[in-house]
């Protein structure tokens, strides 16, 4: 301990004098020390001086809206977390009653806004939590999607999740831990993140080992991402790149394939005399790839499935870019269906979140220019017959050959986020005996009805878990009988089992037993509510 309070006091000094001499002022009685330790027995904290002033030692310090405390738990700022939440559900609270509140859609919103991001900000932080600590968190979100939904009080979480589509927050700090990683992965100037992660060991997993859990249970863990490029463009000097768009005038859909081709052979007949390249990129469920077509040879190459089709069709203008340097002619002009790509070069403005190789092939088309290169780009239709936007369509989906490629964290972060709901939806396949699983087998988006009352009871009898058949719980007392038929009352047997309404059925439903799905799916059946009042089962809800 002596010799660490040498060293805090020597770099202290130091600061100190720098202060000075740079007209700073470090105020004395704003100062704080925290003794991070995981120490349990008698220790002394170290004696230290600011200005000949003691610097006072706390057992915890807010640093941007974090509580670090002295034994790194998080629990201090969990705590008051929940309590800040906890204030922000009275929102929800006036906004939600189940007879005229907003919709759904809008008190997601507004849950979004006023509380789920404050359960966000620093979770990459106090993630590092243990599981006991991370758990007095979840009270809050559930009760959230409760009021959000309209949802009996008795009904499982996980149907909340699915009924919201919401994950859980387990599953959002995960995605956001991610998002994180793969944003200082991608930076140039990246701190030393193995000195990082050697520098405190703990049986609690700190943020790299976290990560690292994640992505091998992803089975990503050896991808390598794409470097953000230093942008090297003042705005006076930003390329300034135009596309040729001879179809400007044509509305694809009204118009015929032939009509296009003379189209475009006019167009090709002014422009004879440049080089013509086209390119074009492919993405399925399975495979992703791009081809580059010269009038000589054709190139196409298959990328990881993480790639979007937006980054396959700049990396075969990359490519071909790549390929003209190497070329004898200095006249070329390239050929793309993609749309967005040409936008996206022309308008570009300096932007820490562009895409990493729009900044490629701008600096690419720079160097080129300045080379003597004049190339030229041009969008056209695609599958409407032209000859070359056909042969390289046809050559990427074809294409076998794996190019050795980095992945854009803005492709990445989609792919990451789609493996991480569809993990949700593995374990949502689980839950065989949820109510609202035999109604909603796929984790979705369903739409609210317009009718906030109307949505809250139609929400319930898909979870299962009505006032009528769900009450006695709340008081533990004895669950409600069928009277005719012997058995529990469940929306199950009251929709779509009970002879007591065998009529009914056959009168709103032209049928005497029907599936719940076919009642309550995503555009419940026209008659649902007609029957609920007839069978008076409608104010029970």
């Amino acid at each position: 301990m002596n010799f660490i309070q040498r060293q805090l006091q020597i770099a202290i000094n130091s600061i100190t004098q720098w202060s000075n001499a740079n007209g700073f002022t470090i105020s004395t009685s704003k100062t704080t020390a925290v003794h991070f330790c995981r120490k349990h027995n008698l220790h002394f904290d170290p004696e230290l001086k600011l200005n000949g002033e003691m610097i006072p030692f706390q057992t915890e310090i807010r640093f941007l809206g974090v509580i670090f405390d002295k034994k790194l738990s998080f629990l201090p700022h969990v705590i008051q977390l929940r309590k800040k939440c906890e204030k922000s559900l009275n929102i929800l609270k006036v906004l939600s009653t189940t007879a005229w509140g907003a919709d759904k859609t809008s008190l997601l919103k507004i849950y979004k806004a006023t509380t789920l991001s404050k359960l966000d900000y620093g979770c990459i932080i106090y993630g590092s939590s243990r599981k006991s600590v991370l758990q007095k968190l979840d009270p809050v979100h559930h009760a959230s999607l409760r009021l959000i939904s309209g949802a009996f009080r008795t009904s499982p979480v996980k149907s909340l999740y699915a009924d919201c589509f919401e994950p859980s927050l387990k599953l959002r700090r995960q995605l956001l831990s991610l998002n994180y990683y793969f944003r200082i992965q991608s930076n140039v100037n990246r701190p030393f993140l193995v000195r990082l992660q050697e520098a405190r060991k703990s049986f609690i997993p700190v943020f790299f080992k976290r990560i690292h859990y994640i992505l091998s249970e992803l089975n990503i863990l050896y991808l390598r991402l794409t470097q953000q490029p230093s942008n090297n463009f003042p705005p006076w000097k930003i390329p300034d790149i135009q596309y040729i768009h001879p179809f400007k005038s044509f509305k694809k859909s009204d118009t015929t394939d032939i009509i296009n081709q003379k189209i475009f052979l006019e167009h090709r007949q002014h422009y004879q005399d440049l080089i013509p390249i086209y390119t074009d990129g492919s993405k399925s469920a399975t495979h992703v790839s791009f081809a580059v077509v010269f009038p000589d040879k054709t190139f196409s190459f298959k990328l990881h499935s993480s790639c979007w089709v937006f980054t396959a069709e700049i990396i075969a203008i990359l490519f071909a870019l790549e390929e003209i340097s190497d070329r004898s002619q200095r006249y070329f002009i390239i050929y793309t269906d993609s749309l967005s790509v040409l936008q996206s070069l022309s308008s570009f403005y300096p932007h820490p979140h562009n895409h990493p190789l729009v900044l490629n092939v701008l600096d690419l088309f720079n160097k080129l220019a300045l080379r003597g290169f004049n190339i030229m780009l041009c969008w056209v239709p695609s599958h409407v017959g032209i000859v070359g936007n056909e042969q390289a369509d046809k050559a990427a989906k074809s294409a076998v050959a794996p190019m050795d490629m980095t992945i854009p964290v803005v492709d990445l972060k989609k792919h990451v986020k789609m493996l991480l709901y569809s993990k949700w939806q593995e374990q949502w396949d689980l839950e065989t005996n949820n109510k609202l699983h035999a109604v909603k087998p796929f984790v979705r988006h369903w739409p609210s009805l317009t009718s906030r009352k109307a949505d809250t009871l139609l929400i319930r009898l898909r979870i299962g878990h009505t006032r009528f058949t769900h009450l006695h719980l709340l008081f533990g007392e004895e669950p409600q009988m069928c009277s005719r038929c012997n058995c529990h009352m469940s929306v199950r047997h009251i929709l779509s089992e009970c002879t007591n309404f065998n009529a009914r059925r056959l009168q709103f439903f032209q049928a005497p037993s029907v599936s719940l799905p076919s009642l309550l799916d995503k555009t419940p059946h026209v008659n649902l509510f007609a029957f609920l009042k007839s069978i008076q089962f409608f104010s029970m809800i």
